[in-house]
């Protein structure tokens, strides 16, 4: 009765891994690259200030935490003290990383406006010359 149990299990598990097998398929599957036209314009600036914005952090709060350490330090005087990042409290990490946070997004607001007049300025320059050349090709 043991060896028919054993036997049955067995089975089972072979035709289930039997079933379980699949060809490969014809083609690899890839995927495919975005359409440029896929996500609106607002949406790829959006996704472009978050990366900036997240990606200047650690650069800001290296800065902000120095600054932060070197005026704490120069207002008390040059005191042994107070010198580079020996009196932080938690307050002192709040004021930091609530730096750092506000300058990368600053950071990336400035990024946003930059790209925005570039993109402005190009596409006048593409409307005016089309406008040129219809203008030109009306004339003749």
């Amino acid at each position: 009765m043991k060896k028919l149990f054993i036997v049955s299990v067995l089975l089972i598990c072979s035709v289930s891994l039997l079933s379980a097998q699949q060809l490969p398929p014809e083609e690899p599957l890839m995927p495919e690259e975005y359409n440029p036209v896929e996500f609106p314009q607002w949406a790829r600036d959006l996704r472009r200030f978050e990366v900036i914005s997240v990606g200047s952090f650690p650069i800001t709060f290296l800065f902000t935490s120095l600054l932060y350490d070197f005026s704490l330090y120069a207002m008390n005087d040059f005191s042994p003290e107070y010198s580079m990042g020996t009196q932080r409290s938690r307050t002192d990490l709040s004021i930091i990383i609530g730096a750092a946070a506000g300058a990368s997004l600053l950071v990336a607001a400035a990024d946003l406006i930059i790209l925005s007049v570039k993109r402005n300025k190009a596409e006048k320059r593409t409307e005016n010359e089309q406008s040129n050349v219809h203008s030109q090709t009306a004339g003749k």
